[in-house]
C-alpha cells in the first residue's frame, strides 16, 4: 500500500486567519481613536502568533517555540485591557493610572518566566490572564456613558465585544490549566480520563454562562429605586452646562452625526466629558444616549409632518442608524410609530390644502 502525505492545516492556524482578518478591520475602523485601534488590532495580533506557534509545535514539532510562546502570550489580555481603558478615557488612550498597572503586572510576570521550572510558564500564563479577566468582567458593571469614545448607539457593541474577550481569555485559563494538571500528573491514565472529561465539562459550563449570561448583561438595567439616594440638588454649573449643550444640539444639529461621542460633545463644550453625562443625568435623570435620542426624535416628528420624505430618509437625515431603535424610541417618547404619525401628518397637510384651494376661489 503506497503512503501519501495528506498536507492538513492545523485548527489553530486557523484561528490565526480570521484574528488577522479581524485585527485588520479594527485597525481600518477610522471612528475609534488611534489609541483603541492599535491596541485591538496589536492584542488580535499577537493571539495570531501565539496560535500559531501552538500549530508548529502541535503539528510540526518546532518545540523551541515554546521558550517565547508563553512570553507573547502575557502580553495579550493586558493590551486587549488597555483597549477597552481607552475607549473609556477623555483622551482615547490608556491613563496613566492603567499603564502604570499593565507595565508593573508585565514585568513581575517575565520576571517570574525566568524560575526555571518546568510548569512555571503556565502558572504565570493562567495567573495574568485570570487577573485581567477580573479586570475586564469590573468594566461590565461600569455605565454605558463611561465609554466616553463610542457612540451612545454603539455601547451595545461595546459591551458584546467586552463580554466575549472575557469569554476568550476563561476558555484560554480553562485549557492551560487542563494541560497543566496534565503535566503536573505524569501520565497518570486515570487522571488524564479526569482532566479529559473536566475540559469537555469546563468549556460547556463557560458556553452555558454566555448564553445565559448574555442576555442578561446586554438588557436594559432596572434602577431600584427604594435604595438609591435621594436626587442630588441641581448645581448651577450643571444647569449653565445644560444651556450650552441644547445651544449646540440647537443651533448646530450636532444630534444628527450617528457616532456622536462623549468626548467630542466635551470638547465642543471645554469640559470633561463625564461632567457633561453627569449633567444630564441630574437635571433631566436620563443617560446621554435618550438625550441626544429625544433631539433625533423631535426633529424626525417635525420631517414627518412637514416633509414628504420616505421615513427611511427621515430616520438617517435624524441621526438614526437602525430601524429599531428609531421605532423604539419614537415609540417611547411620542407614543405612537413614525408611520402612524406620517399618516396624521399628511391628514393635516390635505385638510391646509383643501382649506387653501377654497380660500384662492
Amino acid at each position: 500500500m503506497r503512503n501519501t502525505i495528506v498536507n492538513t492545516v492545523p485548527t489553530s492556524w486557523i484561528i490565526s486567519i480570521l484574528a488577522v482578518f479581524i485585527a485588520a478591520a479594527v485597525v481600518s475602523r477610522p471612528l475609534l481613536p488611534i489609541a483603541a485601534r492599535v491596541l485591538f488590532g496589536l492584542g488580535l495580533g499577537l493571539i495570531a502568533v501565539v496560535t500559531a506557534f501552538v500549530g508548529l509545535r502541535v503539528e510540526y514539532g518546532f518545540e523551541v517555540l515554546g521558550r517565547v510562546q508563553p512570553h507573547v502570550a502575557i502580553l495579550i489580555a493586558p493590551t486587549l485591557w488597555l483597549g477597552f481603558q481607552s475607549l473609556a478615557s477623555t483622551t482615547g488612550s490608556p491613563t496613566r493610572q492603567s499603564l502604570q498597572i499593565a507595565a508593573t503586572g508585565l514585568a513581575l510576570a517575565e520576571l517570574a518566566l525566568l524560575v526555571p521550572t518546568a510548569w512555571s510558564a503556565d502558572v504565570i500564563v493562567i495567573g495574568t490572564n485570570a487577573v485581567y479577566a477580573i479586570l475586564l468582567t469590573a468594566m461590565l458593571r461600569q455605565p454605558p456613558d463611561a465609554f466616553v469614545q463610542v457612540a451612545p448607539n454603539k455601547f451595545r457593541l461595546v459591551r458584546i465585544a467586552l463580554l466575549f474577550a472575557i469569554l476568550f481569555i476563561a476558555l484560554i485559563v480553562a485549557a492551560d490549566a487542563t494541560i497543566l494538571a496534565a503535566m503536573l500528573s505524569a501520565g497518570n491514565a486515570g487522571v488524564m480520563r479526569l482532566l479529559t472529561g473536566a475540559s469537555g465539562v469546563v468549556v460547556a459550563v463557560v458556553l452555558l454562562c454566555a448564553l445565559v449570561g448574555l442576555p442578561l448583561v446586554l438588557g436594559p438595567r432596572t434602577r431600584d429605586v427604594s435604595r438609591e439616594a435621594p436626587r442630588q440638588e441641581t448645581l448651577e454649573e450643571d444647569q449653565d452646562l445644560l444651556r450650552k449643550l441644547d445651544r449646540l444640539m440647537i443651533e448646530h444639529k450636532m444630534f444628527t452625526d450617528p457616532d456622536l461621542t462623549l468626548a467630542r460633545l466635551g470638547r465642543r463644550l471645554h469640559c470633561p466629558a463625564r461632567s457633561v453625562s453627569k449633567a444630564v443625568n441630574r437635571i433631566h435623570g436620563e443617560n446621554i444616549s435618550r438625550y441626544i435620542n429625544g433631539f433625533r426624535v423631535r426633529h424626525a416628528a417635525m420631517l414627518l409632518k412637514t416633509t414628504d420624505l420616505p421615513v427611511t430618509d427621515i430616520m438617517l437625515e435624524a441621526g438614526f442608524q437602525s430601524k429599531s431603535s428609531f421605532n423604539t424610541e419614537f415609540r417611547r417618547l411620542t407614543g405612537q410609530t413614525p408611520s402612524c404619525q406620517r399618516r396624521q401628518g399628511s391628514g393635516n397637510k390635505n385638510v391646509r390644502n383643501r382649506d387653501l384651494k377654497r380660500s384662492n376661489t
